[in-house]
Protein backbone atom coordinates (compact mmCIF):
# COMPACT_ATOMS: atom_id res chain seq x y z
CA UNK A 1 0.00 0.00 0.00
CA UNK A 2 1.34 3.14 -1.06
CA UNK A 3 0.54 6.73 -2.13
CA UNK A 4 3.71 7.78 -3.57
CA UNK A 5 3.36 9.49 -7.11
CA UNK A 6 6.83 7.39 -8.58
CA UNK A 7 5.84 8.38 -11.80
CA UNK A 8 6.00 12.53 -11.24
CA UNK A 9 9.70 14.45 -11.62
CA UNK A 10 10.75 16.36 -8.57
CA UNK A 11 8.85 19.77 -9.87
CA UNK A 12 5.51 17.96 -10.29
CA UNK A 13 5.88 15.86 -7.34
CA UNK A 14 6.83 19.26 -5.15
CA UNK A 15 4.06 21.18 -6.66
CA UNK A 16 1.59 18.73 -6.19
CA UNK A 17 2.65 17.62 -2.66
CA UNK A 18 2.82 13.96 -3.51
CA UNK A 19 5.13 12.46 -0.75
CA UNK A 20 4.86 8.98 0.03
CA UNK A 21 2.86 8.35 3.27
CA UNK A 22 4.20 4.98 5.43
CA UNK A 23 1.88 2.27 5.89
CA UNK A 24 1.59 2.87 9.86
CA UNK A 25 0.31 6.45 9.66
CA UNK A 26 -2.25 5.41 7.13
CA UNK A 27 -3.15 2.50 9.92
CA UNK A 28 -3.45 5.07 12.30
CA UNK A 29 -6.05 6.82 10.68
CA UNK A 30 -7.85 3.87 10.19
CA UNK A 31 -8.23 3.26 13.82
CA UNK A 32 -8.92 6.74 14.52
CA UNK A 33 -11.82 7.17 12.17
CA UNK A 34 -12.93 3.60 12.81
CA UNK A 35 -15.42 4.30 16.09
CA UNK A 36 -17.33 7.17 13.66
CA UNK A 37 -17.88 4.97 10.42
CA UNK A 38 -19.57 2.19 12.48
CA UNK A 39 -21.87 4.49 14.40
CA UNK A 40 -22.67 5.64 10.58
CA UNK A 41 -23.20 2.26 9.30
CA UNK A 42 -24.69 2.21 6.22
CA UNK A 43 -24.13 5.95 5.86
CA UNK A 44 -21.11 6.25 6.27
CA UNK A 45 -18.87 7.30 3.55
CA UNK A 46 -14.86 8.24 3.37
CA UNK A 47 -13.60 10.49 1.02
CA UNK A 48 -9.81 11.60 0.11
CA UNK A 49 -9.84 14.44 -2.25
CA UNK A 50 -6.31 14.18 -3.01
CA UNK A 51 -5.72 10.41 -2.98
CA UNK A 52 -2.37 10.23 -4.50
CA UNK A 53 -2.48 5.93 -5.28
CA UNK A 54 -5.42 5.89 -2.55
CA UNK A 55 -3.96 4.24 0.38
CA UNK A 56 -5.93 5.79 2.39
CA UNK A 57 -9.46 4.47 0.69
CA UNK A 58 -7.75 0.81 0.18
CA UNK A 59 -8.84 -2.54 1.97
CA UNK A 60 -11.93 -0.42 3.72
CA UNK A 61 -15.82 -1.68 4.03
CA UNK A 62 -18.48 0.51 2.73
CA UNK A 63 -18.34 3.32 0.38
CA UNK A 64 -15.51 5.30 -0.69
CA UNK A 65 -14.93 8.36 -2.76
CA UNK A 66 -11.49 8.96 -4.28
CA UNK A 67 -10.77 12.51 -6.12
CA UNK A 68 -7.39 13.25 -7.36
CA UNK A 69 -5.87 15.77 -10.01
CA UNK A 70 -3.19 14.10 -11.76
CA UNK A 71 -4.02 11.79 -14.55
CA UNK A 72 -1.23 9.09 -14.14
CA UNK A 73 -2.76 8.86 -10.23
CA UNK A 74 -6.09 8.30 -11.36
CA UNK A 75 -5.37 5.91 -13.55
CA UNK A 76 -3.82 3.69 -10.51
CA UNK A 77 -6.87 4.67 -8.58
CA UNK A 78 -9.34 3.03 -11.03
CA UNK A 79 -7.11 -0.13 -10.23
CA UNK A 80 -7.54 -0.45 -6.98
CA UNK A 81 -11.50 1.16 -6.17
CA UNK A 82 -14.33 0.95 -8.17
CA UNK A 83 -14.44 3.05 -11.13
CA UNK A 84 -17.57 5.10 -10.19
CA UNK A 85 -15.80 5.69 -6.99
CA UNK A 86 -12.86 7.40 -8.47
CA UNK A 87 -12.96 11.83 -9.57
CA UNK A 88 -10.76 13.01 -11.64
CA UNK A 89 -10.49 16.94 -10.95
CA UNK A 90 -9.30 19.82 -9.20
CA UNK A 91 -10.75 19.09 -5.65
CA UNK A 92 -10.10 22.59 -4.89
CA UNK A 93 -12.76 23.96 -7.24
CA UNK A 94 -16.40 24.02 -6.75
CA UNK A 95 -16.25 20.89 -3.83
CA UNK A 96 -19.77 19.93 -3.19
CA UNK A 97 -20.89 16.17 -1.87
CA UNK A 98 -23.48 16.91 -4.70
CA UNK A 99 -20.22 16.86 -6.94
CA UNK A 100 -18.90 13.55 -5.10
CA UNK A 101 -22.39 11.49 -5.37
CA UNK A 102 -22.78 11.82 -1.52
CA UNK A 103 -26.20 12.11 0.34
CA UNK A 104 -26.60 15.14 2.28
CA UNK A 105 -26.97 13.09 5.30
CA UNK A 106 -24.53 11.12 5.30
CA UNK A 107 -21.93 10.04 7.59
CA UNK A 108 -18.74 11.98 5.45
CA UNK A 109 -15.25 11.27 7.04
CA UNK A 110 -12.65 12.33 5.44
CA UNK A 111 -8.67 11.12 5.44
CA UNK A 112 -5.23 11.82 3.64
CA UNK A 113 -2.44 13.19 3.47
CA UNK A 114 -3.68 16.47 1.53
CA UNK A 115 -0.55 18.31 -0.29
CA UNK A 116 0.72 21.16 1.72
CA UNK A 117 3.45 23.25 -0.25
CA UNK A 118 3.83 26.68 0.39
CA UNK A 119 4.32 28.16 -3.17
CA UNK A 120 6.31 31.16 -1.02
CA UNK A 121 8.99 28.75 0.35
CA UNK A 122 8.68 25.20 -1.48
CA UNK A 123 9.47 26.70 -5.11
CA UNK A 124 12.74 28.24 -5.51
CA UNK A 125 14.99 29.41 -8.55
CA UNK A 126 11.77 30.48 -10.73
CA UNK A 127 9.93 27.81 -9.78
CA UNK A 128 7.28 29.35 -8.02
CA UNK A 129 3.56 28.52 -8.86
CA UNK A 130 0.02 29.39 -7.77
CA UNK A 131 -2.91 27.09 -6.33
CA UNK A 132 -5.80 26.76 -8.41
CA UNK A 133 -8.98 27.03 -6.23
CA UNK A 134 -11.98 28.90 -5.52
CA UNK A 135 -11.58 32.47 -4.38
CA UNK A 136 -12.72 31.15 -1.03
CA UNK A 137 -10.52 28.52 -0.64
CA UNK A 138 -7.42 30.32 -2.30
CA UNK A 139 -4.08 30.23 -0.36
CA UNK A 140 -0.40 30.38 -0.31
CA UNK A 141 -0.55 26.68 0.77
CA UNK A 142 -2.48 23.91 -0.46
CA UNK A 143 -3.01 22.10 2.74
CA UNK A 144 -4.96 24.99 4.08
CA UNK A 145 -6.71 25.60 1.15
CA UNK A 146 -7.68 21.54 1.39
CA UNK A 147 -8.49 21.92 4.87
CA UNK A 148 -10.91 24.85 3.77
CA UNK A 149 -12.35 23.06 1.36
CA UNK A 150 -14.10 20.07 3.79
CA UNK A 151 -15.84 22.51 5.56
CA UNK A 152 -17.29 23.00 2.71
CA UNK A 153 -18.50 19.60 2.42
CA UNK A 154 -19.91 19.66 5.58
CA UNK A 155 -17.53 17.25 6.43
CA UNK A 156 -18.38 14.74 9.41
CA UNK A 157 -15.18 14.98 10.40
CA UNK A 158 -11.65 14.87 9.37
CA UNK A 159 -8.76 13.12 9.81
CA UNK A 160 -5.75 14.07 7.69
CA UNK A 161 -1.61 15.11 7.96
CA UNK A 162 -0.70 18.23 7.87
CA UNK A 163 2.34 20.63 9.43
CA UNK A 164 1.53 21.28 13.05
CA UNK A 165 2.61 24.79 12.57
CA UNK A 166 -1.21 25.37 10.96
CA UNK A 167 -2.31 25.34 14.48
CA UNK A 168 0.61 26.23 16.27
CA UNK A 169 1.47 29.61 14.54
CA UNK A 170 -1.02 32.51 15.62
CA UNK A 171 -0.73 33.52 12.05
CA UNK A 172 -1.48 30.48 10.31
CA UNK A 173 -4.16 29.59 13.39
CA UNK A 174 -6.15 32.62 11.48
CA UNK A 175 -5.79 31.56 7.84
CA UNK A 176 -8.00 28.40 8.82
CA UNK A 177 -10.85 31.05 10.29
CA UNK A 178 -13.68 29.15 8.19
CA UNK A 179 -12.70 25.80 9.33
CA UNK A 180 -11.82 26.50 13.31
CA UNK A 181 -15.36 28.13 13.33
CA UNK A 182 -17.01 24.84 12.43
CA UNK A 183 -14.08 21.84 13.61
CA UNK A 184 -12.61 21.29 16.91
CA UNK A 185 -9.30 19.05 17.32
CA UNK A 186 -10.11 15.31 19.31
CA UNK A 187 -6.78 13.57 18.74
CA UNK A 188 -3.45 15.09 17.59
CA UNK A 189 -0.47 12.28 16.58
CA UNK A 190 2.99 14.09 16.07
CA UNK A 191 5.86 13.06 14.05
CA UNK A 192 8.59 14.23 12.35
CA UNK A 193 8.34 14.78 8.54
CA UNK A 194 11.82 12.77 8.07
CA UNK A 195 9.17 10.29 8.08
CA UNK A 196 8.31 10.74 4.55
CA UNK A 197 10.75 10.22 1.83
CA UNK A 198 12.19 13.05 -0.83
CA UNK A 199 11.41 15.91 1.52
CA UNK A 200 13.73 18.61 2.43
CA UNK A 201 16.32 18.76 5.09
CA UNK A 202 14.79 20.79 7.35
CA UNK A 203 12.57 18.46 9.48
CA UNK A 204 9.31 19.53 11.19
CA UNK A 205 6.30 18.57 12.65
CA UNK A 206 3.85 16.72 11.10
CA UNK A 207 0.24 15.94 12.76
CA UNK A 208 -2.38 13.02 12.44
CA UNK A 209 -5.30 15.63 13.56
CA UNK A 210 -9.21 14.34 14.57
CA UNK A 211 -11.70 17.10 13.95
CA UNK A 212 -15.10 16.44 14.83
CA UNK A 213 -17.37 19.15 13.30
CA UNK A 214 -19.68 21.00 15.65
CA UNK A 215 -17.90 23.79 18.73
CA UNK A 216 -15.54 25.01 16.66
CA UNK A 217 -12.35 26.12 18.42
CA UNK A 218 -9.82 28.80 19.14
CA UNK A 219 -6.11 29.50 19.64
CA UNK A 220 -6.04 28.68 23.36
CA UNK A 221 -7.75 25.53 22.58
CA UNK A 222 -4.87 24.84 20.55
CA UNK A 223 -2.39 26.28 22.95
CA UNK A 224 -4.00 24.27 25.99
CA UNK A 225 -4.46 20.92 23.77
CA UNK A 226 -1.88 17.95 24.64
CA UNK A 227 -0.57 16.37 21.59
CA UNK A 228 1.08 12.78 21.55
CA UNK A 229 4.49 12.51 20.09
CA UNK A 230 4.92 9.03 18.61
CA UNK A 231 8.34 8.52 18.46
CA UNK A 232 8.35 9.15 21.92
CA UNK A 233 5.58 8.00 23.56
CA UNK A 234 6.09 11.94 25.47
CA UNK A 235 2.88 14.49 24.83
CA UNK A 236 3.64 18.15 23.60
CA UNK A 237 1.67 21.04 25.33
CA UNK A 238 2.00 24.85 23.83
CA UNK A 239 1.60 26.15 26.74
CA UNK A 240 4.25 24.85 28.59
CA UNK A 241 7.18 27.10 26.49
CA UNK A 242 8.27 30.55 26.73
CA UNK A 243 9.47 31.73 23.70
CA UNK A 244 11.04 35.30 22.49
CA UNK A 245 7.76 36.58 20.99
CA UNK A 246 7.51 40.17 22.88
CA UNK A 247 11.14 39.96 23.82
CA UNK A 248 12.62 40.25 21.02
CA UNK A 249 11.78 41.21 17.47
CA UNK A 250 12.08 38.84 14.37
CA UNK A 251 11.37 40.99 11.89
CA UNK A 252 12.95 43.91 10.29
CA UNK A 253 11.26 47.65 12.22
CA UNK A 254 7.39 48.74 11.12
CA UNK A 255 7.35 52.48 9.97
CA UNK A 256 7.24 53.56 13.78
CA UNK A 257 10.30 51.59 14.26
CA UNK A 258 14.19 52.54 14.55
CA UNK A 259 15.99 52.66 10.77
CA UNK A 260 19.40 52.68 12.11
CA UNK A 261 21.35 50.78 14.81
CA UNK A 262 23.22 52.99 17.59
CA UNK A 263 26.02 50.10 16.73
CA UNK A 264 25.80 49.64 12.96
CA UNK A 265 24.44 46.30 14.16
CA UNK A 266 21.67 44.22 12.42
CA UNK A 267 20.39 40.93 12.40
CA UNK A 268 18.94 38.67 10.01
CA UNK A 269 14.97 38.27 10.25
CA UNK A 270 13.57 34.82 11.43
CA UNK A 271 10.20 32.99 11.72
CA UNK A 272 10.85 30.31 14.14
CA UNK A 273 13.57 28.39 15.65
CA UNK A 274 14.45 26.66 11.98
CA UNK A 275 14.78 29.86 10.12
CA UNK A 276 17.02 31.00 13.26
CA UNK A 277 19.48 27.64 12.60
CA UNK A 278 19.28 29.15 8.74
CA UNK A 279 19.83 32.51 8.95
CA UNK A 280 22.75 34.77 8.66
CA UNK A 281 22.80 36.23 12.23
CA UNK A 282 24.82 39.53 13.00
CA UNK A 283 25.15 42.10 9.85
CA UNK A 284 27.26 44.60 9.72
CA UNK A 285 25.17 46.78 7.49
CA UNK A 286 21.33 47.90 7.25
CA UNK A 287 19.67 44.96 4.82
CA UNK A 288 15.69 44.70 3.93
CA UNK A 289 15.34 41.73 6.49
CA UNK A 290 17.33 43.60 8.74
CA UNK A 291 16.48 43.45 12.24
CA UNK A 292 17.94 46.95 13.85
CA UNK A 293 20.16 45.73 17.38
CA UNK A 294 20.09 48.39 19.38
CA UNK A 295 22.61 49.32 21.99
CA UNK A 296 20.74 48.35 25.30
CA UNK A 297 19.15 45.42 23.78
CA UNK A 298 22.36 43.47 22.21
CA UNK A 299 22.24 40.94 25.06
CA UNK A 300 19.48 39.29 23.72
CA UNK A 301 20.76 39.20 20.02
CA UNK A 302 23.86 37.63 21.60
CA UNK A 303 21.53 34.74 23.11
CA UNK A 304 20.24 34.20 19.84
CA UNK A 305 23.17 33.78 18.15
CA UNK A 306 24.32 31.35 21.47
CA UNK A 307 21.04 29.35 21.26
CA UNK A 308 21.72 28.94 17.37
CA UNK A 309 25.30 27.06 18.09
CA UNK A 310 23.91 24.96 21.18
CA UNK A 311 20.66 24.29 20.48
CA UNK A 312 20.37 20.01 19.49
CA UNK A 313 18.21 18.30 21.89
CA UNK A 314 17.67 14.79 20.27
CA UNK A 315 14.18 15.92 19.09
CA UNK A 316 15.04 19.34 17.54
CA UNK A 317 12.45 18.64 14.81
CA UNK A 318 9.53 18.91 17.50
CA UNK A 319 10.55 22.27 18.66
CA UNK A 320 11.23 23.77 14.78
CA UNK A 321 8.38 25.76 14.32
CA UNK A 322 8.08 27.48 17.64
CA UNK A 323 9.84 30.77 18.12
CA UNK A 324 13.12 30.66 20.06
CA UNK A 325 12.81 29.42 23.69
CA UNK A 326 13.92 31.09 26.18
CA UNK A 327 14.00 31.95 30.24
CA UNK A 328 14.35 35.56 30.14
CA UNK A 329 15.13 35.22 33.61
CA UNK A 330 18.24 32.87 33.01
CA UNK A 331 18.84 34.98 30.02
CA UNK A 332 19.70 38.28 32.54
CA UNK A 333 21.40 36.55 35.14
CA UNK A 334 23.49 35.15 31.53
CA UNK A 335 23.89 37.81 30.03
CA UNK A 336 27.53 39.12 30.38
CA UNK A 337 28.50 35.43 29.22
CA UNK A 338 26.48 35.21 26.62
CA UNK A 339 28.24 38.60 25.12
CA UNK A 340 31.46 37.57 25.45
CA UNK A 341 30.92 34.47 23.41
CA UNK A 342 29.17 36.30 20.76
CA UNK A 343 32.04 39.01 20.58
CA UNK A 344 34.29 35.81 20.35
CA UNK A 345 32.52 33.62 18.09
CA UNK A 346 30.62 35.90 15.27
CA UNK A 347 32.47 36.71 12.35
CA UNK A 348 30.73 40.20 11.76
CA UNK A 349 31.58 40.87 15.48
CA UNK A 350 35.09 39.68 15.69
CA UNK A 351 35.09 42.29 12.69
CA UNK A 352 33.47 44.79 14.31
CA UNK A 353 35.63 47.55 14.70
CA UNK A 354 37.64 48.34 18.29
CA UNK A 355 35.22 51.19 19.39
CA UNK A 356 31.89 49.14 18.74
CA UNK A 357 33.42 46.07 20.23
CA UNK A 358 34.84 48.05 23.25
CA UNK A 359 30.82 50.22 23.93
CA UNK A 360 29.34 46.38 24.04
CA UNK A 361 31.81 45.12 26.54
CA UNK A 362 31.90 48.58 28.14
CA UNK A 363 28.14 48.26 28.49
CA UNK A 364 28.16 44.59 30.34
CA UNK A 365 31.28 44.33 31.59
CA UNK A 366 32.54 41.38 30.00
CA UNK A 367 36.02 40.11 29.87
CA UNK A 368 36.73 38.77 26.61
CA UNK A 369 38.76 36.37 27.41
CA UNK A 370 36.37 34.34 29.39
CA UNK A 371 34.38 31.50 27.70
CA UNK A 372 31.33 30.30 27.22
CA UNK A 373 31.06 27.61 30.43
CA UNK A 374 30.37 23.98 29.91
CA UNK A 375 26.85 24.65 31.98
CA UNK A 376 25.62 26.85 29.86
CA UNK A 377 26.62 25.13 26.81
CA UNK A 378 24.28 22.33 28.17
CA UNK A 379 21.52 24.39 29.37
CA UNK A 380 21.03 25.87 25.81
CA UNK A 381 21.36 22.32 23.98
CA UNK A 382 18.89 20.49 25.17
CA UNK A 383 17.68 22.54 28.79
CA UNK A 384 16.35 25.59 28.08
CA UNK A 385 12.74 24.54 27.17
CA UNK A 386 12.60 23.16 31.27
CA UNK A 387 10.03 25.60 32.82
CA UNK A 388 8.78 25.46 36.23
CA UNK A 389 5.73 23.73 36.86
CA UNK A 390 4.09 22.82 40.03
CA UNK A 391 7.55 23.53 41.28
CA UNK A 392 9.17 21.27 39.84
CA UNK A 393 11.12 21.23 36.22
CA UNK A 394 9.80 19.28 33.05
CA UNK A 395 11.84 17.16 31.54
CA UNK A 396 13.33 17.78 28.19
CA UNK A 397 11.22 15.84 26.28
CA UNK A 398 7.94 18.05 26.17
CA UNK A 399 5.67 16.51 28.69
CA UNK A 400 2.41 17.54 29.83
CA UNK A 401 1.00 19.32 32.82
Amino acid sequence: MTTICDHLDRDSRVKLGAYYTPEDLVARVHDLVAPYVERGGAKSVMIDTAAGYGAFLQGLAGEVRAGEIDDGAVERLRQVLPADAVFHANSLQEPSRARYRIAEDATLVVVGNPPYNDTTSEFRNGRKGRNEADADLQDRDLGVSFLRSYARLRADVVCVLHPLSYLIKPANFRRLKEFAAHYRLRHGLLFSSARFGQTGGTKFPVVIALYERGAGMDYDDVRTFDFEVLESGGTFRLDVFTTTDGLINKYPPGKQGPRESDLGLYYYTFRDINSLLRNAGFMAAPHYNGIVVLRGEFHRYAYLHAFKRFFAPANAWLYGNLSPLVEPAWLDAHRQELVAFALQDHPVLRAAAKSVRATIAGDYGVDLQVEISPAVRERLRDGIMRLAVGGAACPQAAQAR
